[in-house]
């Protein structure tokens, strides 16, 4: 959890979703965009009376796609999915006169394979766990810069 010496925290998605294959996020419930607006929410609080702190999503994307697994054996299925999560993320602290104080960039990407034919739940397991992976990324490469670049303005 980070206190952020600002008075408010916006969140600014710039992330246009991709509706088109090999796109899926927009099929989950809730997007990994909405699940980065929740992590945000969850672990980010402003505490003081000046600064302003804007969280902007430019990517969060999840595709699917289909490739030839060369490995397989004979009883093996020849084609499989491989799922790509990608995650950008920028953190600015401003203060009152908009004058920019810090910044750091957070760039994360995970994959995962699955046979094609699958169940719709064990294909959303998989896909939840990808993102939950992915946030627990994102989380500490946050963390990491965060302190390395907003060190003066959190508690």
């Amino acid at each position: 959890r980070f206190n952020i010496l600002a008075e408010s925290i916006e969140i600014t998605e710039v992330f246009e979703k991709k509706i088109s294959d090999p796109y899926i996020g927009h099929t989950l419930k809730i997007s990994p965009t909405q699940r980065v607006i929740n992590w945000v929410n969850d672990n980010f609080k402003s505490v003081g009376n000046e600064n302003r702190f804007n969280v902007t999503i430019y990517d969060a994307s999840l595709n699917q796609t289909q490739f030839k697994n060369k490995e397989a054996k004979n009883f093996d299925e020849k084609t499989n999915y491989k799922y790509e999560l990608f995650y950008l993320v920028e953190f600015n602290l401003y203060d009152d006169a908009k004058n920019l104080l810090a910044s750091t960039l957070v760039e994360t990407s995970r994959s995962t394979t699955s046979r094609i034919y699958i169940s719709i739940q064990d294909k959303e397991n998989i896909i939840n766990d990808l993102i939950y992976q992915s946030l627990v990324d994102i989380s500490n490469e946050s963390k990491q810069l965060l302190i390395k670049y907003m060190s003066d303005f959190i508690l």
